[in-house]
């Protein structure tokens, strides 16, 4: 197995557990010694350790410590420094960010292996081949502890009954540039004097992540691949491409593709199993339109819907696995236009129960706008209802203030809430007092 970048140390700086979750994963996949840090402080400690790294990718703007002061230590230390941001965009944030001393800059959201090819190079290594993300497997993390059934999952790789559709037919499944097995995900120890012997988990334990926070990674990272979720028996799985939901399959019968045809009275089960019958080894869909049962447009609409509903139906999990394997997109499938953002925010929002937000959102909860949002507002397609609700997020009201002030029902109204915090537009902040001059969405 190849590993460019074995003997190589790097330092990651990121403050979202899941996002220095998939980075870190890239980064040791492909031979790294990977340190991750939450904070400026800490990033400032790893330069005191005997064992400095060899490169950073540090995500701007930091909590507690100005980026000026966490770069020019970088610099000064002689270790080059990627940063990354959501919030300074554009070619003068560029230029200001590499003037304090980042060696490159990379805007969110950003081509994940791109950016590790920048690393290598920086650490005077190089990734063959990757001029564009390529295949790699990041790894299995567990999200708990999952039920047991005692029914199979089918031992036929995954990912390809979901490119074949619903018809079982197993090619080759695509090789990975890397593969293996992770170790089960725990809580991090605390951290030793040296640097970690091995690549360590990113911060956080697995009770702390959902799906909702692993796509949000994704559209951050640009990633091309699948994302595999398995609970028990039941196995799904959501390709994306740059960040964007572009297919999904299940192996849930009422969630495949025929079935919902039938469900939605285009044929009966009888015909759809003679249609299949007569083309063994075709597609579900364009064996539809062929047989005039289904043209490109409702075929379309049909696949955006089963794609919507198969990521929904996992956003509430709390036990499980998943496994993200970057790969490229197979041909031939559908151009859906969906979009991340509308994905998340919808589905959070039809979702979700009100007793899990009640838990997720305490009540004295104070929210402020995200100062790196992971989304900008114009991609929200907001109601009016929704868009007032966030123009109260100032920071001055609690949870149980916004419910009351919002012109929507009380779990319509946490779930917009807790969606906008998933995707990091919303922040957890300390209480505001009003008269402040705090930035809020005006």
């Amino acid at each position: 197995m190849p590993r460019p970048l074995a003997g190589k140390r790097l330092l990651i700086v990121v403050e979202d557990a899941v996002l220095a979750e998939l980075l870190a994963e890239a980064a040791s996949r492909l031979g790294a010694e990977v340190d991750v840090q939450v904070t400026g402080r800490g990033a400032l400690t790893a330069l005191r350790r005997p064992q400095l790294p060899h490169a950073a990718v540090i995500d701007l703007p930091l909590a507690d410590v100005r980026g000026r002061e966490v770069l020019g230590a970088m610099r000064e230390a002689g270790i080059p420094a990627i940063a990354i941001s959501g919030t300074f965009r554009g070619p003068r944030a560029a230029g200001e960010v590499l003037r304090l001393g980042a060696a490159d800059f990379f805007e969110k959201p950003f081509p994940v292996l791109i950016l590790m090819a920048r690393a290598a190079r920086l650490m005077g290594s190089a990734l063959p081949g990757l001029t564009e993300p390529e295949d790699e497997v990041t790894g299995a993390i567990p999200l708990g502890p999952a039920p047991s059934t005692g029914r199979p999952i089918p031992d036929d790789p995954f990912l390809s009954m979901a490119l074949q559709g619903d018809e079982g037919s197993s090619p080759a499944p695509p090789v990975p540039l890397l593969a293996g097995p992770l170790p089960a995900a725990a809580p991090p120890p605390p951290p030793p004097p040296p640097p970690p012997a091995g690549p360590p988990r990113a911060p956080g334990g697995p009770a702390e992540t959902s799906v909702p926070r692993l796509l949000v990674a994704l559209h951050q990272a640009q990633a091309n691949g699948a994302l595999t979720l398995t609970r028990g028996a039941v196995k799904k799985i959501v390709l994306v491409e740059k960040g964007v939901p572009v297919y999904a399959a299940s192996n849930v019968a009422a969630e495949r593709f025929g079935a919902i045809c039938v469900r939605r009275g285009l044929l009966t089960g009888e015909e759809l199993e003679v249609l299949k019958r007569a083309s063994p080894g075709a597609r579900t869909g364009p064996l539809l339109v062929q047989a005039g049962r289904l043209g490109e447009q409702e075929r379309g609409d049909l696949v955006r819907a089963q794609v919507r509903a198969i990521a929904w139906s996992t956003f509430e999990w709390s036990d499980g696995q998943y496994q993200f394997q970057l790969a490229r997109m197979p041909p031939g499938l559908l151009h859906l236009g969906l979009s991340m953002a509308d994905l998340l925010l919808e589905g959070m929002v039809r979702a979700s129960t009100l007793p899990r937000l009640i838990a997720d959102l305490p009540a004295e909860l104070h929210l402020a706008p995200s100062v790196d949002p992971a989304f900008e507002l114009y991609a929200l397609g907001l109601r009016p209802a929704e868009a007032h609700l966030l123009t109260l997020c100032d920071g001055t009201k609690t949870v149980l203030d916004l419910v009351a002030l919002s012109r929507l029902p009380e779990r319509e109204s946490l779930a917009f809430l807790q969606a906008l915090r998933v995707m990091r537009v919303l922040d957890d902040v300390a209480r505001v007092l009003a008269r402040t001059d705090r930035i809020g969405f005006m």
